[in-house]
């Protein structure tokens, strides 16, 4: 059986390069992430908050296995996803990009970074997608969307820190949960295909 770092190491004469079916994958994976963002933000909405989003596992997950093409996915559908929903007025939507950037880049830059396995097959892999794809994925998130709807002025300021934590735990649970599930289960199909990225583009 391979071992851990030979899922992002190239074999012997291994050749990835981008095509149309990464873009292929972006836009399904993008596509994906609006049905589950929207039904998140429909299912217990609370006011510009959600307190079941588990689109973030969508970010998480996409670039873990498509690298950068899963974070440009994860940051264009939730714009989509709240038009939708009506959950958020476009500008707030477009506001809202470098968190879900951030969301969206930084368990695949984990993963990459200490080698992970997509698979959770050991104690590390649990722990790396825990931290950094939902712990500190939801914590620049949830910040970062908190400040941008009391910038306009969309809550009270001394509300901030409420919806700051509501926020956080909501997306992290329904996150972690489905995340888990998509990598354990899905994770050994995705990684025997061409448009699973062992670096950020191929």
């Amino acid at each position: 059986m391979a071992n851990v770092g030979s899922v992002w190491q190239l074999q012997e004469g291994e050749v990835r390069k981008p095509g149309l079916a990464h873009f292929v994958m972006m836009a399904l994976f993008a596509g994906i992430g609006v049905v589950v963002g929207t039904f998140g933000s429909l299912a217990v909405p609370l006011g510009y908050v959600t307190a079941f989003w588990p689109g973030q596992a969508i970010q998480s997950v996409g670039s873990i296995w498509y690298g950068a093409w899963g974070g440009i996915a994860g940051f264009i559908f939730p714009i989509i996803s709240n038009m939708i929903s009506g959950s958020a007025p476009l500008p707030v939507s477009l506001a809202y990009i470098p968190g879900n950037l951030a969301q969206s880049i930084i368990a695949g830059w984990a993963f990459r970074q200490f080698k992970a396995d997509p698979r959770l097959k050991s104690a590390k892999d649990w722990i790396i997608f825990t931290v950094w794809g939902i712990i500190v994925s939801n914590i620049l998130g949830a910040g970062w969307g908190s400040f941008v709807l009391k910038w306009f002025g969309l809550i009270a300021p001394g509300a901030h820190l409420t919806v700051f934590i509501g926020w956080f735990v909501g997306n992290s649970i329904a996150s972690w949960v489905l995340g888990v599930v998509m990598l354990k289960f899905i994770s050994p199909i995705v990684i025997r295909t061409k448009t699973f990225c062992k670096g950020y583009w191929a």
